[in-house]
């Protein structure tokens, strides 16, 4: 007779319980039963096709019970585990794996009370993204492959990546996440890989989710602005190899190329290269566009009153006011570019819908009747622009035949969105959109009746987009400050009265024979910087 192991000699036979399998014609739903929404996932029912793992507890049906049409052949209740029931019956699967408790046979108040502890949330607290990231990831070290991962758990394929991208986070990401304000999701996780041990990215992160900002935006304006740091540094690299001076911004007295070409007579610029002057800027923010500029414009003979760079005030406000309208407008089109392509992925979302939602097809046949600019200039070459298969996937005319009515209306919706987006994006004027003062490829009332739609199926606007939206002028993604009240004045001091300027130096009439675009608040419109110069 084999030798019983210690641990073996504490085990104690429950008699009044069994494990089995069980046939699921034999199987019903308990009659008292308070679930009244079991909620079948998609992802839940293939969970539970791939493995029954999980055993849900019955009771006999006492003999005394009467049974209803069609009640005949049940033998047991199940008390524990209705939802599973109610998926398996979906997926017509052969059996469930079932704990029969005998004990609680004759006890009906038992059993509603193990419906309250079985799915009572004090009691049952589901893993957090963090720990589904970091069990998935550990099945799959320990040789599950991301197909049964997959089945098992009845997760999507991007989903499963995801999950095990997540769960290679370092422990010090982890915690910063953890520390954030957020419902995080296994996608929300995968997205910090690329900033994985990044403590600036993460702080930016951890901000913009205070704010109140989605990860994936956050993320994406990130990458915008960290490309754009690319580009300039490599532009940089390249001017300072070719032996050209480059500054940070035009210095004192400096004129641009393209200005001192408009205000000297016979200065071309393509011939100032060699002038010991010559020099271009590039900002250190905004995207890569150099400048190039005259450090001594008098050498040409030009120097009309106040031209000599910028014009004497006395008060520095005017051109403090400038650079926070040019840096806002760097975050602007930073933030217009970001919130884009996060757009755009929610769209090949909406479009790749088996059913489309009911304001579909309403502002489609409005957008067809009044066909606004964006179509009258996009709509018949949308099917031929780099977005089309971004966001519409494989849809082509052939494929309408054998759609269902329910998806036929995000068809329709598909080359104007296309055209939408191409517009709002694509021209270099798109970056235009967003502004008062300047006029883009799409007027900002047809992109506020687009946006609107989204938002009406379901999008979160960006807060670019919401401006947009509003009508309201963007000023930044940070939330606005509120006003600190005011006080009154000291006794000594004198009323301020309304419409009283502050004194200062005035400008000179003339000033504006010297206004430099270098000193625009769109940064990007200064003349970039050519090879030739």
């Amino acid at each position: 007779m084999p030798e019983t192991a210690d641990w073996e000699n504490g085990l104690r036979e429950a008699g009044n319980v069994r494990l089995a399998r069980i046939s699921l014609h034999l199987l019903d739903h308990h009659p008292g039963n308070v679930r009244a929404d079991y909620a079948l996932t998609e992802a839940f029912c293939r969970s539970l096709a791939a493995e029954q793992q999980v055993a849900v507890h019955v009771v006999p049906i006492p003999d005394d019970h009467p049974r209803g049409e069609g009640e005949e052949g049940y033998r047991f209740w199940v008390t524990k585990g209705n939802r599973r029931l109610s998926a398996a019956r979906h997926q017509q699967l052969p059996n469930l794996l079932c704990l029969i408790d005998l004990a609680k046979a004759g006890d009906r108040a038992g059993q509603f009370i193990d419906m309250v502890v079985e799915n009572d949330d004090d009691y049952r607290r589901g893993l957090t993204a963090f720990e589904q990231a970091q069990a998935l990831f550990a099945a799959h070290e320990a040789g599950a492959s991301r197909t049964r991962i997959r089945k098992l758990t009845g997760r999507t394929r991007e989903e499963v990546a995801g999950a095990i991208t997540a769960g290679r986070l370092s422990a010090t990401t982890r915690q910063a996440a953890q520390q954030m304000n957020h419902d995080w999701t296994l996608e929300d996780l995968a997205l910090l890989a690329e900033f994985d041990g990044d403590e600036d990215a993460l702080a930016e992160i951890h901000q913009r989710v205070g704010w109140g900002h989605k990860v994936r935006y956050a993320v994406e304006y990130i990458r915008t602005e960290r490309a754009e740091a690319a580009e300039r540094a490599r532009v940089r690299a390249e001017l300072e190899q070719a032996g050209i001076r480059v500054s940070d911004d035009i210095p004192p007295g400096a004129l641009t190329l393209t200005r001192l070409a408009d205000v000297a007579e016979g200065f071309a610029p393509d011939t100032h290269a060699t002038c010991e002057g010559h020099g271009v800027f590039l900002r250190p923010w905004g995207t890569a566009t150099a400048v190039a500029y005259c450090a001594s414009p008098e050498r040409h003979g030009y120097a009309p009153p106040g031209a000599q760079g910028a014009p004497a005030v006395g008060s520095a406000a005017p051109a403090k006011a400038n650079e926070i309208e040019r840096k806002l407008v760097i975050e602007g089109n930073r933030a217009w570019k970001a919130s884009a392509t996060v757009r755009q992925e929610w769209v090949a979302a909406l479009l790749a819908r088996a059913t489309a939602p009911k304001p579909v097809l309403a502002w489609v046949a409005r957008q067809l009747m009044e066909m606004p600019t964006p179509l009258r200039d996009k709509l018949t070459g949308a099917r031929h622009t780099a977005l089309w298969a971004k966001l519409a996937g494989t849809i082509d005319a052939a494929s309408t035949a054998m759609v269902r009515p329910g998806r036929l209306p995000l068809l329709a919706l598909a080359p104007i969105a296309v055209a939408y987006e191409h517009q709002m994006t694509v021209p270099d004027s798109a970056r235009y959109i967003w502004r008062h003062d300047r006029t883009g490829a799409v007027s900002r009332a047809d992109a506020r009746a687009y946006l609107s739609l989204l938002v009406e199926l379901g999008y979160q606007p960006t807060p670019i987009e919401q401006a947009v939206i509003d009508g309201l002028p963007y000023r930044g993604d940070a939330p606005a400050e509120e006003p600190e009240p005011e006080q009154a004045p000291a006794a000594s001091e004198p009323p301020h009265e309304p419409g009283a300027e502050e004194t200062s130096t005035p400008v000179p009439a003339d000033a504006d024979a010297g206004a430099d675009p270098g000193t625009d608040p769109d940064a990007d419109d200064g003349a970039p910087y050519s090879a030739a110069a």
